[in-house]
């Protein structure tokens, strides 16, 4: 049983994020309690805390069975934002309340949250905003590609933006993309290129994959694979295509948005464990959401 008199609420949760994230606070970005969708009270006694890329229905109810209540992920609990706003923007409002109880899914998924009283807090802004890319840096660690970091300024131990590259030992494609595949268990792997061509230098990149991303991973010499999240299929993958085409680079391979993401949460509960000790603080995967027709 919790003691009473060493009681952790959610508000007091997010202040000791706040004066740990190791950066001034962008108080103007949307992590946080989200305003507009009823996801707890900041009062609420924190009984434990589970991080997550996306909080699904599915990761709510193991956070429900194993005791905990608080959630933190990286992504909005709820949809919609898209069709007011542009790609890859995370400031956009809510959706409308009126939106969400006409949807079904949403509907059944706001009455568990309140039903079993959780709280809700994002963090993705501000945990980009440090100097250390934890996203990456807990994807490298998941791929045992730590020992092959390039290190720039600072040393090993530096990720970020610019740091984002590793020598492997010399392999082919396809078996480079088979080694990937049994370290982070996923089922969704896409590729594009020649899976004979032999590779080595590889960038590692997270997340929404940019055509301007692309162009910048592919400044560095050498690059002959890059490893990321999903593209935007109408002008990234085409990028790519014409760079094989035109022998300036080997293979792109597509892990999925969770897949390349979904460590950075493990890195998540690590950082909150050493400030956090009231109450117990669990990684639980979203999972890949998506399965590949052999």
């Amino acid at each position: 049983m919790q003691n009473m008199s060493n009681q952790l609420t959610a508000s007091q949760l997010l202040e000791r994020m706040v004066k740990n994230i190791s950066i001034p606070w962008q108080s103007q970005r949307a992590d946080g309690f989200d305003e507009g969708i009823h996801m707890g009270s900041p009062d609420t006694v924190v009984t434990g805390i589970a991080t997550t890329f996306t909080p699904t229905y599915e990761v709510l109810k193991r956070a429900v069975a194993s005791g905990k209540n608080t959630i933190i992920c990286r992504e909005t609990p709820f949809y919609s934002r898209g069709e007011r706003a542009p790609i890859a923007w995370r400031n956009g409002t809510a959706p409308p309340k009126e939106l969400l109880e006409k949807d079904a899914t949403a509907r059944a998924k706001t009455e568990f949250v309140e039903s079993n009283k959780l709280v809700i807090i994002k963090l993705v802004d501000n945990w980009d905003a440090r100097k250390t890319d934890a996203q990456l840096r807990g994807l490298a660690m998941a791929l045992g590609w730590g020992k092959y970091h390039l290190a720039r300024k600072g040393g090993t131990d530096v990720y970020r933006p610019g740091n984002e590259y590793f020598s492997l030992p010399g392999t082919s494609l396809g078996r480079l993309v088979a080694e990937i595949q049994a370290q982070l268990r996923l089922r969704g792997i896409r590729v594009i290129g020649d899976p004979e061509s032999q590779v080595s230098k590889a960038a590692l990149t997270h997340g929404f994959l940019l055509v301007a991303e692309l162009q910048r991973v592919m400044a560095e010499p050498g690059v002959d694979v890059v490893v990321g999240g999903e593209p935007v299929e109408w002008e990234a993958t085409e990028y790519f295509q014409d760079l094989i085409a035109a022998k300036m680079s080997k293979g792109l391979i597509l892990l999925g948005n969770e897949g390349s993401e979904e460590r950075g949460s493990g890195e998540v509960a690590a950082w909150l464990k050493t400030f956090v000790k009231e109450v117990p603080v669990e990684w639980i995967p979203a999972g890949e959401p998506v399965w590949a027709v052999s």
